[in-house]
């Protein structure tokens, strides 16, 4: 590969990665246009911020609905970086259903186990080449660490989806 060819790829590397991180990725979800009725979450945190594979943390952030009809909390994981590999387009989960319904604001709090996924087989040299990894070809994602970028949001009764939010948690 050449050297020009190299400098390309990294950069389209870097790119991704900033638009991924920056919220140009999206979640599968629109949100509903700000009006009455529909809810709004703010403050999103995750505790702690650098876990160990396979721990479980803490998410928490505030939400205002008048309507008070919030039935779902959406956990969806906008990526993940492990050894310069960007993953993207996984599909988002309900963390909890109908919880909160019936309170007009508050505080969402929802436990969630941090693991990265099993790769099937090592990369070949070729693989790793192209896709720029510098880990040992051996070692799985499950003993890898790495960076996972979430993104969670609400929907009421209505179908009315929230404005969306993200946080980091560093995987050891």
């Amino acid at each position: 590969m050449t050297r020009q060819a190299e400098r390309a790829r990294a950069i389209l590397r870097c790119a991704t990665t900033v638009a991924l991180l920056t919220g140009c990725a999206t979640s599968g979800f629109e949100a509903t246009p700000a009006g009455p009725g529909v809810p709004r979450i703010s403050d999103l945190r995750i505790e702690p911020a650098v876990v160990e594979r396979g721990e479980q943390a803490t998410l928490r952030f505030d939400f205002q609905d008048l309507d008070a009809n919030i039935m779902d909390v959406y956990l969806g994981l906008r990526g993940e970086v492990t050894d310069f590999t960007l993953a993207t387009g996984l599909q988002p989960v309900v963390l909890s259903r109908g919880k909160y319904f019936g309170q007009t604001e508050g505080t969402v709090e929802e436990t969630i186990t941090i693991s990265f996924q099993r790769r099937s087989a090592p990369l070949t040299y070729e693989e790793r080449a192209y896709y720029g990894e510098v880990g040992d070809p051996e070692q799985t994602q499950q003993q890898m660490g790495g960076i996972r970028v979430y993104v969670v949001w609400v929907v009421d009764e209505k179908g009315n989806v929230s404005n969306s939010l993200t946080v980091r948690v560093t995987v050891q």
